[in-house]
């Protein structure tokens, strides 16, 4: 089992823990600020789906919040797996 396999299995557990699905979820990730950055993060979730975003001081990086239905443990992790592959990007 790969080091990543192990953290996403720790998440899933914890997240089996302490919420009933399906369940309201919120994401948080710090993007570079970078339109393809951003659209990539964008094309995690479906294209209904409404973020919040708030710049850095310095207008580096952005913050994206989304609060989003998810149905169980396993989409949750689904998508911090998908983030993992954007470049540069934070998941909180």
């Amino acid at each position: 089992m790969t080091m990543d396999q192990e953290k996403y299995n720790r998440i899933k557990q914890q997240l089996l823990d302490s919420t009933k699905w399906p369940s309201l979820y919120m994401f948080k990730f710090i993007v570079p600020n970078n339109d393809e950055k951003l659209n990539a993060v964008r094309n995690l979730f479906p294209k209904e789906t409404e973020f919040s975003y708030k710049t850095s001081r310095d207008i580096r990086f952005i913050g994206v919040t989304v609060k989003i239905m998810m149905n169980s443990a396993e989409d949750v992790v689904e998508i911090y797996s998908r983030a993992q592959g954007i470049r540069g990007i934070m998941a909180l």
